[in-house]
């Protein structure tokens, strides 16, 4: 029983440090907001549309998030010529220093994900990957129509 209880701990502790480290290490804007900028300046001719099928978020949390990092100085809107009809964004040089410091430190944490998988046999890989799949598709089922502004809790 012991082990079980030191694997719910560690879990536990990795998405408190996921919550607490990673926000200060980026100031005031929330992983969602350092996400989006990564979209951003991933994809040619970013939209709403675009990015929120990268991201799987609603169009209404992007065109919130997009106009926060607007008004932040993080991104710049323009629109093609000859179309009046679409608004696209791109990174302004702050937003551009972010994504640059943001993707280095993935390119970076990915690096010490794979040297810790190395370790592992192909069984064991095997058996992890299974249960972070059963532990991802608990927490997807659990939070399955709820929303941030329901009126449910």
């Amino acid at each position: 029983m012991s082990i079980t209880k030191d694997i719910i701990f560690f879990l536990k502790k990795i998405q408190e440090n996921t919550e607490l480290l990673a926000p200060s290490i980026v100031g005031e804007l929330t992983l969602s907001q350092i996400h989006c900028l990564s979209v951003i300046g991933d994809i040619e001719n970013a939209n709403v549309t675009k990015i929120s099928n990268e991201l799987e978020m609603t169009t209404g949390a992007i065109t919130k998030m997009c106009k926060k990092l607007f008004n932040q100085g993080f991104i710049e809107k323009y629109q093609e010529p000859g179309n009046n009809q679409k608004k696209y964004y791109r990174l302004t040089e702050s937003g551009q220093k972010l994504y640059n410091f943001h993707k280095k430190i993935h390119d970076e944490i990915h690096e010490d994900k794979k040297s810790i998988i190395a370790r592992y046999t192909e069984d064991e890989k095997a058996i992890i990957l299974r249960f972070l799949n059963d532990v991802n598709s608990m927490i997807t089922n659990r939070f399955k129509g709820f929303k941030q502004d329901d009126d449910k809790y």
